[in-house]
């Protein structure tokens, strides 16, 4: 990804985005990628060249509170309807009129939410690990919890009490490295024992937890993220769980008309289940395209042996993004 390619734009609530442009030299679309937590547009990088070197479009923001965009520590700044519209402003500046929407982890979310609230601007919509999030003015985060852990069998998101601790971003700062092997280890990343059961990431961190760590952490790349990192700070990033566990989503929901708690049954769906993910687990993903409001929407899912990293992975980035592009062409049809 050419930073020569980076552009700046203010959007219409007043916040500075920083995100991956290139225009489209072809009849071929634009392609929005939407990253999650912890991560930058950078994380693309594996698999963006395949698309731009086909004449693709292609849109890779920084979101909002990550790398060169706008960092607000409120929580509430960080709304589905909101998050939908500075994209949207995105689009508009970039003179896009209908995109293909991807997104991994939280950019899932938001991928979802553009659904809800920008559906005029998207032909398609593929949502990688995470699954489409269904609006829900009702939203209780006990009761999430619990619900997954009777699908999966373990604590799959008790992190997130720990990232909606008041200091928790000082923490991971503090214990920097034991972050990084953590959540980005060779082997077995992100398990219940060291990340994402309830109390085990802050466990991991103040005990200086280490391991192999995964090669697209290693080296340059490492160099990279920390310097981003160290620089804007963790406490931005860390409000889209805030925002969760303190229910902090549901009267933006609430505004969500009925007719639009689902993606248009006009836009295909793909989703990507990632068979070694431990906490986005593949058999709650692919059972939330079988609820009733999506029962008429053409979805195709896949499955890749990979663990929540595998879009860093060159053959594992490679292998999907054939398998997107193939999608895009005859699914979307475009």
């Amino acid at each position: 990804m050419d930073p020569a390619n980076y552009k700046d734009l203010k959007v219409s609530r007043g916040y500075n985005y920083h995100y991956y442009a290139v225009k489209r030299e072809t009849d071929k679309p634009t392609i929005l990628f939407v990253h999650g937590f912890p991560s930058t547009a950078r994380d693309w990088r594996y698999m963006v060249p395949h698309f731009e070197s086909r004449g693709y479009g292609i849109i890779a923001p920084d979101i909002l509170g990550y790398g060169g965009t706008d960092k607000p520590t409120d929580w509430r700044e960080y709304q589905g309807s909101t998050l939908a519209r500075d994209i949207h402003d995105i689009l508009v500046a970039e003179g896009v009129k209908k995109a293909i929407a991807v997104g991994h982890d939280w950019g899932a979310f938001i991928v979802s939410r553009l659904a809800n609230f920008q559906p005029e601007d998207f032909l398609g919509y593929a949502f990688f690990n995470v699954s489409y999030v269904t609006p829900n003015p009702q939203y209780d985060n006990e009761k999430f919890h619990a619900q997954w852990k009777k699908i999966t069998g373990h604590d799959n998101y008790g992190y997130w009490y720990f990232f909606a601790e008041d200091d928790a971003d000082k923490v991971i700062m503090d214990h920097l490295d034991a972050f990084i092997s953590a959540g980005f280890s060779k082997e077995n990343n992100l398990s219940a024992d060291v990340f994402s059961a309830k109390g085990a990431l802050k466990r991991s961190l103040l005990n200086e937890y280490r391991a192999e760590v995964a090669p697209f952490m290693t080296g340059e790349d490492r160099k990279i993220w920390t310097e981003t990192f160290l620089k804007g700070g963790f406490k931005a990033p860390l409000s889209f769980y805030r925002i969760m566990c303190n229910n902090g989503r549901n009267s933006d929901d609430a505004t969500i008309p009925k007719e639009r708690l689902f993606p248009p049954a006009s836009a295909p769906l793909f989703y990507v289940a990632a068979l070694r993910d431990s906490v986005c687990d593949p058999k709650g993903g692919k059972a939330s395209f079988t609820q009733e409001g999506l029962k008429s929407h053409n979805v195709s899912i896949v499955e890749v042996d990979g663990d929540h990293w595998w879009p860093m992975y060159t053959e594992k980035a490679n292998e999907v993004a054939q398998k997107l592009e193939t999608w895009i062409v005859d699914v979307v049809k475009v």
